[in-house]
């Protein structure tokens, strides 16, 4: 029978939240069966989100594969163990914390891209809003309107790229609903906060190109 697991990924010093996995699902074949982590399935969204901390050199290649594998094996383990029935999601989530580490080594400076950070919120739910990045901001707001009755509304964009966006989540935490989205119901004008915090982030960039995406 097949399981998902809610997982937390850290990296680097970088936390990808409520990541999902399966085990002894769909995953059939044999070409890689010899693999530790075989068996064991991730999102891609959270998959990507990870390579582009790679692309933005916050992570290295390495440290990004060296904790998937270790998720994937830590699962693939505790299952065939027979921890099926008593696996919890914080159990499977202590287990990455013990997942090798690289040495230490000083951060990479943040360098800017020219993809857009975007806040949308929908009509009926103006201070619920949503801070991602998009290189196409028209076609991400075609996406995100699909299942949404209400329509979705552009409040704010900037370039910047991933490093503005992990910015902009980052000092907006505390207002979390659900992965990108955040709740500013409390706030008067949640597009001149979430202006004043980028333009705050951007002036140490002043004078530096940003980097084609």
């Amino acid at each position: 029978m097949g399981q998902t697991f809610s997982v937390h990924i850290d990296v680097a010093g970088h936390r990808i939240p409520g990541t999902w996995w399966a085990w002894g699902g769909a995953t059939q074949g044999g070409e890689r069966s010899e693999s530790p982590s075989y068996g064991t399935e991730v999102e891609v969204p959270a998959v990507i989100e990870l390579l582009d901390l790679v692309v933005a050199g916050a992570v290295s290649a390495e440290e990004a594969r060296n904790v998937l594998n270790h998720i994937a094996t830590t699962i693939n383990e505790k299952m065939r163990d027979g921890y099926s029935k008593y696996l919890s999601f914080d159990e499977l989530d202590d287990q990455t914390e013990d997942a090798p580490q690289q040495p230490k080594q000083p951060a990479p400076a943040p360098t800017l891209d020219e993809r857009w950070v975007y806040a949308v919120s929908s009509e009926t739910d103006p201070r619920a809003i949503k801070i991602g990045v998009a290189t196409d901001i028209p076609r991400r707001l075609r996406s995100l309107q699909v299942g949404c009755p209400s329509p979705i509304l552009l409040r704010w964009s900037e370039r910047g790229g991933y490093p503005l966006e992990r910015h902009l989540h980052n000092t907006f935490a505390d207002r979390r609903i659900s992965g990108e989205w955040f709740d500013f119901r409390d706030v008067a004008d949640p597009v001149k906060e979430i202006d004043a915090a980028a333009r705050a982030f951007l002036r140490q960039f002043e004078g530096d190109e940003p980097d084609a995406a």
